[in-house]
């Protein structure tokens, strides 16, 4: 073989070297390529709907997935806010009164206090007498006078208890009924006198018959339980009317 042949074959795989040297070095850039992002995350591409809704000023939230439909959401109702029950550390005003300042009673200026704190009067610091008798009308009424034979001053409230007696001290017909309304207590300072009214009707004013004539009449003060006895020849229960009033201030009406 010439040398010419020989040259010719030998200088024939020189391209297919260079080929393969810039092969070897693309695969050499690729493999280092791949060292610098190994332990890299892939990105994660955005949701459509987020990618579509990014940026537009005319999106509407409310129409996003998972956003409760404003109708379907119940609205607010604001609280008032509740009253403080702390003390403020001002002064309370007393509450209003009824009286009038400078005008406080006391127990001496209101008879029925005065009265409540006097004594009752007994039967034993007590007279008993009837007085002058008043017709009127076809009604009788004589005044059964109570006067205080004692040293200090005592009280009468109410009605008394009165019976009629015959000449042996039995009772003629039934005890007084009570007439009228309860007055207030009546004080009585020695000396003094109260009295209550005894009442009947005239001798045929009714078809009932009048009693026998008493000859005493038997009586109890008010909440006593000892009587006084005074004549009263001149008092005559007729009709079966026999009453007597609560006891009032005098010697008569």
């Amino acid at each position: 073989m010439s040398e010419r042949s020989r040259i010719s074959r030998g200088s024939r795989p020189r391209p297919l070297l260079v080929a393969l040297a810039a092969t070897s070095a693309l695969l050499l850039g690729a493999c280092g390529g791949g060292d610098s992002d190994e332990g890299k995350s892939p990105p994660t591409p955005a949701p459509a709907d987020a990618a579509s809704t990014a940026g537009d000023p005319d999106a509407d939230p409310a129409s996003s997935p998972g956003t409760p439909d404003p109708a379907d959401t119940p609205p607010v109702q604001s609280t008032p806010p509740a009253k403080s029950t702390a003390p403020t550390g001002e002064p309370t005003a007393p509450p209003a009164s009824d009286q009038a300042p400078g005008r406080a009673s006391t127990p001496a200026s209101d008879p029925a206090q005065r009265s409540a704190a006097t004594p009752r009067c007994t039967a034993d610091h007590l007279a008993l007498s009837l007085g002058r008798g008043d017709a009127g009308a076809g009604n009788r009424y004589v005044p059964l006078v109570f006067t205080n034979t004692g040293t200090t001053a005592c009280a009468l409230r109410g009605y008394p208890g009165v019976s009629m007696l015959d000449a042996s001290g039995e009772r003629i017909g039934h005890p007084a009924k009570r007439s009228g309304s309860a007055l207030p207590p009546v004080e009585l300072a020695p000396g003094r006198h109260a009295y209550a009214a005894l009442h009947t009707v005239a001798r045929g004013l009714t078809d009932k018959p009048c009693w026998p004539r008493a000859q005493r009449v038997n009586v109890y003060p008010p909440g006593s339980k000892q009587y006084l006895r005074a004549p009263a020849r001149s008092f005559e229960v007729c009709g079966n009317t026999f009453d007597v009033s609560a006891v009032a201030p005098g010697k008569h009406p």
